[in-house]
């Protein structure tokens, strides 16, 4: 789906500190840290993801730093290296293309660091910047494959309510499999029957 990333004027701060979590603008000092991440997790992010491929490299994380580049002063995309001091232990990020006032959130952790509970505290980070910095926002939404279990738990433990379950169509072309979507409202009380 093709949103005109226009209505969104405020952008999230280009860096965040929380409890020993740095989320940091995606940038070019990263792309060492992002490609080891990415290469030692290729088994586990290719089952769940459509951009991981066998033979990631350096040039591909620098062609999606350029492109993240890009797409944050454009406000399509906000992309973020999660750093656990100097380490980086995977990406996060709002994606603006589910329509006005609303942006997904998605986010991967390298296996080896996986279970330490950074995919839960950095989507609460990503809500907590929404609801302070991105005051167009009226809420946020997740979608992931509905046998990814973990990612089920991050979203409840973060207050999103599951309110769907899609199939692969027009709207979202990289889908590959049946997607469960949660929602969680930042600013206004949903009118009835819309949660």
């Amino acid at each position: 789906m093709t949103v005109d990333p226009t209505w969104l004027v405020s952008r999230p701060p280009a860096v965040v500190e929380s409890g020993g979590i740095v989320l940091a603008r995606a940038a070019e000092a990263h792309v060492d840290g992002l490609t080891a991440a990415i290469q030692t997790s290729l088994p586990e992010l290719m089952r769940w993801l459509t951009w991981p491929f066998d033979g990631f490299g350096r040039d591909d994380t620098r062609e999606w730093l350029r492109h993240a580049d890009e797409d944050w002063a454009a406000g399509r995309d906000f992309a973020y290296t999660i750093l656990d001091g100097t380490a980086v232990v995977g990406s996060t990020g709002y994606t603006n293309r589910v329509g006005p006032g609303w942006l997904e959130l998605g986010t991967w952790v390298r296996t080896s660091r996986a279970g330490e509970g950074f995919a839960r505290r950095t989507t609460g980070m990503l809500v907590d910047i929404a609801r302070d910095h991105l005051p167009e926002v009226d809420g946020l939404v997740i979608h992931h494959d509905v046998a990814h279990g973990a990612s089920s738990a991050v979203a409840r433990a973060t207050g999103f309510t599951r309110v769907a379950e899609v199939d692969p169509g027009p709207d979202r072309p990289f889908q590959q499999t049946r997607e469960a979507v949660w929602r969680l409202h930042l600013r206004r009380t949903p009118p009835e029957g819309n949660q």
